[in-house]
């Protein structure tokens, strides 16, 4: 399952729903999580983590993105969708 969160709080709602194999992608404002020194960053360890680089540029924070978190474009978006066959969109 790809799971794509739109805000921070929505992080916590996941986690226990997050299984072996899922994909998780961070959208919106949800990319501060990807900052190693953001408090939310420890929940994703444990997780297949990928941003939106359209995201992350437009918050200014291209460096500060942690390096075990992937950075991903449009096209890299549309091929996660089309990678998996369910998708939830966590707001």
């Amino acid at each position: 399952m790809l799971h794509i969160v739109k805000s921070l709080s929505a992080l916590n709602e996941l986690a226990p729903l997050y299984k072996e194999g899922d994909q998780l992608l961070l959208v919106e404002d949800a990319v501060y999580a990807s900052n190693a020194q953001h408090p939310m960053f420890s929940i994703l360890k444990t997780f297949e983590t990928l941003v939106l680089s359209a995201d992350v540029q437009a918050r200014g924070i291209q460096n500060r993105v942690s390096p075990s978190c992937t950075q991903v474009d449009f096209s890299g978006f549309v091929e996660l969708t089309a990678t998996h066959s369910n998708s939830l969109t966590w707001n």
